[in-house]
């Protein structure tokens, strides 16, 4: 039977028990032995708040510890093992032998990069490959609230140095115009090989994506057979994603994605990654960095995916997007079947 605790047990719980093993990750200029003591490693960055920490795969078992938010914490294996409901239940094994559910931890690495000294005139698409950065107003100076996630994307318009001679690059905000910065090593610069677009010999009706609201599945086909095919996040809320057949007609490789601040639901997620639009009000297949809850509904009825899924359905679905386009768009697009319980 599952352990259960007051209110009062609860948050005297979290006073003490903070897990041991989170590593000591500062979010603004990492130093030297962060960087050694973090590169290489599998890691795992915690995007929810107060995450239970258990001693076996099962929340069934005895709570141990609790991560916090943005917590880096050290991954040793993912396990697969039933929940209460009979389903499978990804979790991730720890150094200290606990268990922590994997759907509540974005996987990460460290990887500092080499800066670049010049920009293209009209800016560039560089990756995020640290766990987290803090974000500036001006090259070290300024720091704002924000903060920018593994795997999102930015358009970069600007480098220069720091008074200590640091490089910091300048990330453009796409919904305000503004441009924010970020230290240079935490962002590597996307080449054209890597967008290069898959199988663009077929013509437009050979290829088709087939989306399964039921099983929480995308899957697509070339000639009729399936080369592609991963486990997404759709609309939570019945209808959200909706029912039907459309077009991948634009896509955009960033996109601060921000709803109405008087919505019950308000998100605001900057640099979000290999957007491929197939409704005209926005529903889009795209990276998520913010959870890793595959196959279960979470969204406001776009398609959450693994970073590298999302950007596999960008390079091969059409129309293909020119390197140096922030935004492409044209009369049609690949074909999207959506089906199962809305």
């Amino acid at each position: 039977m599952m352990n259960q605790y007051t209110r009062r047990d609860f948050l005297k719980f979290l006073s003490t028990a903070s897990l041991a093993a989170a590593l000591p990750l500062g979010t603004g200029l990492h130093k030297p032995d962060e960087i050694n003591l973090l590169a290489g490693l599998d890691l795992g960055r915690v995007c929810f708040w107060d995450i239970l920490v258990y001693k076996e795969p099962s929340v069934r078992s005895g709570v141990s510890a609790f991560l916090k938010y943005d917590d880096i914490i050290r991954l040793s294996e993912l396990i697969v093992a039933d929940d209460t409901m009979g389903k499978p239940r990804g979790w991730y094994k720890l150094d200290d032998e606990q268990f922590v559910e994997a759907g509540w931890i974005q996987r990460v690495r460290f990887q500092r990069n080499t800066p670049v000294k010049k920009i293209p005139e009209g800016g560039c698409l560089g990756e995020l490959t640290v766990p987290m950065i803090d974000v500036y107003q001006a090259p070290s100076k300024g720091k704002t609230f924000r903060r920018y996630y593994y795997s999102a994307t930015f358009w970069v318009v600007e480098v220069c140095e720091d008074d200590l001679g640091s490089p910091w690059y300048a990330l453009l905000d796409d919904v305000s115009g503004q441009k924010y910065w970020v230290p240079a090593y935490s962002i590597r610069m996307v080449t054209p090989d890597e967008l290069t677009p898959l199988s663009p010999h077929l013509a437009l009706e050979e290829k088709h994506i087939e989306l399964d609201l039921t099983e929480q599945k995308v899957r697509a086909f070339e000639k009729g057979q399936q080369v592609f095919e991963t486990v997404v996040s759709t609309g939570l809320y019945r209808g959200s994603t909706p029912l039907g057949n459309f077009e991948t007609k634009r896509k955009r490789p960033t996109r601060r994605m921000v709803n109405a601040p008087e919505l019950d639901n308000h998100y605001d997620l900057p640099g979000v990654p290999w957007v491929s639009y197939f409704t005209a009000d926005g529903v889009a297949f795209h990276g998520a960095y913010w959870h890793a809850n595959w196959g279960q509904r979470m969204s406001n009825g776009c398609i959450n995916m693994l970073s590298d899924d999302a950007k596999w359905i960008y390079r091969w679905c059409d129309p293909s997007v020119p390197f140096d386009k922030l935004y492409y768009e044209e009369q049609h697009g690949t074909r999207v079947v959506v089906t199962g319980y809305a």
